[in-house]
């Protein structure tokens, strides 16, 4: 496919999101929904108790020459000075021993001994002896952020207030934990002079680039934070390229663009949703080992149950998104032996909410006229609800693969969004993210934060973008106290693997590419899925309502490369498959 992205849409983390980015908790404008929705909640993948490939595990690889789309090098943590890490005591006051945290995190960088010295002062724009400027960049609402924050908040998203009340809380504290080598964070909101939904687009491109020349001269800010908020994203791909261009941090942007994308504005903008390169071929490798040459035997129409698969994508008609679908397609030929017969011809949808059901319409009609049995939702949760559902109105009963984008890995938004009789029996796939229970409320890392802070439960419908920061502060401290863009990406691409044992948020590193290759750098943290099928008349953790993803394989992640050779019977629990 292509994984993730857009911008009026995250996550979540988003996540995860991933928010975040995103990604699971607020998300965003509609068109962004694919991008904005995954980031958010945005990058997280498995349930509680799960566990990682070997692949995602153990120290980065630090390399001392490559590519300068993934330089500069050599790559070090911290990037500059001297500060040791695992010993001593951090900013925050805890005793520092090797593989212990910056904060109780699973997701904090390796700690390091308090700094103390010269750092340098303005080592950068946007930076001083004591603060680090980053602004927020916050659209005008539009009609599909409109449509898209109804959707949200139906779904349980917090309010815009709510979440920006959460995230406050965790900016003060990571600013006293993370050593930032005396200076703190500083969080600048502005108004975009350019429309979400267009550059959800890709279009815009003028606009954005205003903005991007505003936060540079005017706010004089290091970077952009990437920040959904009021159910849009800020990092577009036109906001992205015009950022690095400017020589402007974005630090969640692109979202799941394809790594050459990230390589050209290399080292400005990154993510922590996957790139869809990577989510491409860990498609084309799932499709072409466990389901390919087999028969489509959890499809709704018995005539296509009897079939050799034929796959068909349904994916946004975004540039990255179609260079990522050809990348999955040329690997289920050339690599996984997947014959081109079996290959139809994806749809090609645009992010306008406007559209969303026209096209689904004309999708069922092309699929169905070719053949398809496995029908890949490469989209987001709105445009897979509403696709299931004109699939059943044109007696069209395939079989539905996910591949985890977008949030439509998420119980609420197949509980909300999808044709119910359709999917019982038939949905099934690769889930990015971990169940939003992990990444939202009380017992949630955020939720476990926001409670020793604030000595209150955290409210409902928002992480409040925890993740996101996490990553910030992360890629700051790693810099070293010689804070520039190039120093960044030396500190980033040197962290280890990140989120174990629970992985709530999945397992991140930037020093794994694309390809699986450990060194190889890489601009999106994410880098590995689970495998779920839909139970329609189980009841969900999330919010005790009708329908839940189960995970197989114990609920286990795997990185590219690492997935099973052989796929174990699916809606095997009680009341999964289509007979009940």
């Amino acid at each position: 496919m292509g994984n993730q992205a857009s911008s009026e849409y995250q996550s979540t983390r988003t996540w995860r999101g991933h928010e975040s980015t995103h990604r699971r908790g607020p998300f965003k404008d509609v068109v962004t929904l694919f991008v904005a929705l995954c980031t958010m909640v945005g990058f997280t993948l498995i349930a509680t108790a799960g566990s990682s490939s070997a692949a995602t595990t153990g120290q980065a690889k630090l390399a001392t020459s490559g590519p300068s789309s993934e330089g500069p090098y050599p790559w070090k943590y911290p990037a500059t000075g001297t500060t040791n890490v695992g010993t001593g005591t951090t900013a925050g006051g805890l005793k520092c021993t090797a593989g212990t945290p910056q904060f109780a995190s699973p997701y904090a960088d390796p700690c390091i001994a308090k700094f103390t010295g010269n750092n340098g002062g303005a080592t950068s724009p946007g930076v001083t002896k004591t603060t680090i400027t980053l602004a927020e960049r916050r659209f005008a609402t539009t009609a599909n952020a409109e449509q898209t924050a109804a959707d949200a908040r139906a779904a349980g998203d917090a309010l815009p207030a709510v979440a920006q009340q959460v995230q406050n809380v965790f900016v003060n504290y990571f600013n006293k934990v993370y050593d930032l080598y005396g200076r703190k964070v500083v969080l600048e909101p502005m108004t975009a002079t350019g429309n979400s939904t267009s550059e959800a687009l890709n279009e815009g491109q003028a606009e954005a680039c205003a903005d991007a020349t505003t936060i540079v001269n005017q706010m004089h800010a290091f970077g952009e934070a990437g920040l959904p908020y009021d159910y849009q994203f800020p990092g577009s791909g036109p906001f992205s390229q015009c950022a690095a261009n400017d020589k402007l941090v974005e630090f969640d942007g692109d979202l799941y663009f394809d790594e050459s994308t990230y390589q050209s504005e290399n080292p400005y903008v990154w993510s922590t949703t996957q790139d869809c390169t990577r989510v491409s071929s860990t498609e084309a490798e799932v499709e072409g080992t466990l389901l390919a040459g087999k028969k489509a035997i959890y499809a709704g129409d018995p005539t296509l149950a009897s079939a050799t698969r034929k796959f068909g994508t349904y994916v946004p008609n975004l540039a990255p998104y179609i260079a990522c679908t050809k990348n999955g397609t040329n690997l289920l030929e050339s690599k996984y032996h997947v014959p081109a017969s079996s290959i139809a011809q994806p749809f090609y949808y645009n992010l306008d909410i406007s559209t969303f059901t026209a096209s689904a319409q004309q999708a069922v009609v092309q699929f169905k006229a070719a053949g398809v049995t496995t029908v890949v939702l490469a989209c987001d949760p709105f445009s897979a609800g509403i696709i299931t559902k004109a699939a059943a109105a044109q007696d069209y009963h395939p079989e539905w693969f996910i591949i985890g984008t977008a949030l439509t890995d998420q119980d609420q938004y197949v509980q909300s969004e999808d044709d119910p009789t359709e999917i019982t029996g038939h949905l099934f796939g690769m889930s990015e993210l971990s169940p939003s229970n992990d990444t939202y409320g009380p017992t949630s890392l955020a939720g476990k934060l926001y409670k020793k802070l604030t000595g209150h439960t955290i409210p409902a419908g928002t992480d409040g973008n925890y993740a996101q920061l996490v990553e910030i502060f992360d890629m700051l401290q790693a810099a070293g106290p010689d804070l520039t863009p190039q120093n960044l990406a030396r500190g980033t691409h040197a962290l280890p693997a990140l989120g174990a044992p629970g992985y709530q948020y999945g397992s991140w590193t930037f020093n794994l590419d694309p390809n699986g290759k450990q060194g190889g750098g890489d601009h999106t943290a994410s880098n590995s899925a689970r495998f779920v099928y839909w139970n329609g008349n189980a009841t969900s953790a999330v919010n005790g309502m009708k329908g839940t993803y189960v995970p197989i394989f114990n609920g286990k992640r795997f990185a590219l490369g690492d997935w099973p050779k052989a796929l174990p019977a699916l809606f095997t629990a009680p009341g999964s498959s289509a007979s009940g």
